[in-house]
């Protein structure tokens, strides 16, 4: 991977060539996993200020368990236009992540304070499972918030959720802002030891500012 790269296609044409296949990709970048190597190659398709920001910040967490182990991350190509990343391989966030991660503070925060997820019925079958929602009757978001405010051990997770955003939501690069985005494809699960994972819980602003001009 140490080599004087010009363009992410360039990496993608050399990655497929050693026998990686793209498993997901999204507006800024591509991730690619091969079955021998225990990582993830993650290339930008252009230059995603506001993941590297996080990337950056996550360095620092050592052996958090709430943020993926990342190898390294390093710009390429002119003026720093793109970046790769090796990553460690995380599981969906899906109906298994949940009924078994060990966050379930976690868990419960999203429910109550995020509203992606105040509607997630498989989040509700395990607070419902845990006894935090005793009620089906009643409303659930009281009984969790209440149940919050004497749980212990959770401050870990919400924590990084509240670091990365305090330490990104700030003008960089001259015309690009960083703000919170979290939703369920910004998280995933490492099996190992069950903890969820923040993997990209900012958005890039300056995208959404050129969405808006053009309606």
């Amino acid at each position: 991977m140490d080599h004087d790269w010009q363009s992410p296609t360039e990496v993608a044409k050399w990655l497929r060539s050693k026998g990686f296949r793209q498993k997901g990709s999204g507006a800024f970048s591509a991730a690619f996993v091969h079955p021998s190597y225990p990582r993830i190659v993650k290339i930008s398709k252009k230059r995603d200020v506001c993941w590297l920001q996080f990337a950056h910040w996550t360095l620092k967490m050592t052996s958090h368990p709430n943020v993926p182990y990342i190898d390294w991350v390093r710009r390429y190509g002119e003026d720093d236009k793109f970046f790769i990343a090796v990553i460690e391989k995380l599981a969906p966030f899906n109906k298994n992540a949940i009924m078994n991660t060990v966050d379930v503070q976690g868990l419960a925060y999203l429910f109550v304070y995020e509203k992606w997820f105040q509607n997630d019925k498989r989040i509700y079958a395990r607070l419902a499972k845990e006894g935090i929602i005793q009620d089906k009757n009643k409303r659930a978001i009281p009984q969790v918030k209440k149940w919050l405010e004497d749980a212990k051990g959770g401050k870990r997770f919400i924590n990084i959720l509240h670091g990365s955003q305090r330490d990104s939501v700030r003008i960089v690069w001259g015309l690009t802002a960083c703000s919170a985005d979290i939703h369920d494809g910004n998280f995933m699960y490492r099996p190992s030891d069950k903890h969820l994972v923040v993997t990209d819980p900012l958005a890039d602003l300056s995208t959404v500012a050129m969405w808006a001009r053009s309606w």
